[in-house]
């Protein structure tokens, strides 16, 4: 089979141009929660608990870190106590981990049924 590299290569461009654009959304979606975290009007135990989208793909770490006075060390501090490493996107986390986290975090955990 014979593909034709005139009508191939606008549709890899229109392609590439839509990743680009999602992952440039991410990436400002991304940046607005962690100042919404750093100011105050959103909580991380709130986006733990709830895992919007834009947060999903993001490390716990850098979660953690977006709070107010929220360092590496005491970001990983607390991590040890689950344990789960601070490169984990926030998505990837197990029921138990996001509860042991919200908790942490001094949110309230969720029930999940069995």
């Amino acid at each position: 089979m014979q593909i034709d590299q005139a009508t191939a290569r606008p549709a890899r461009e229109d392609q590439r141009r839509a990743a680009l654009a999602h992952a440039n959304a991410i990436r400002s979606a991304r940046a607005a929660l962690r100042r919404a975290i750093g100011d105050g009007r959103r909580r991380a135990a709130d986006v733990v608990a709830e895992c919007p989208p834009e947060a999903a793909s993001m490390p716990v770490g850098e979660l953690l870190m977006a709070q107010h006075r929220w360092g590496e060390s005491r970001a990983l501090r607390l991590l040890r106590r689950i344990p789960v490493s601070e490169t984990k996107p926030l998505g990837s986390l197990t029921l138990r981990q996001r509860d042991a986290l919200v908790e942490l975090l001094g949110g309230v955990t969720v029930r999940h049924p069995h």
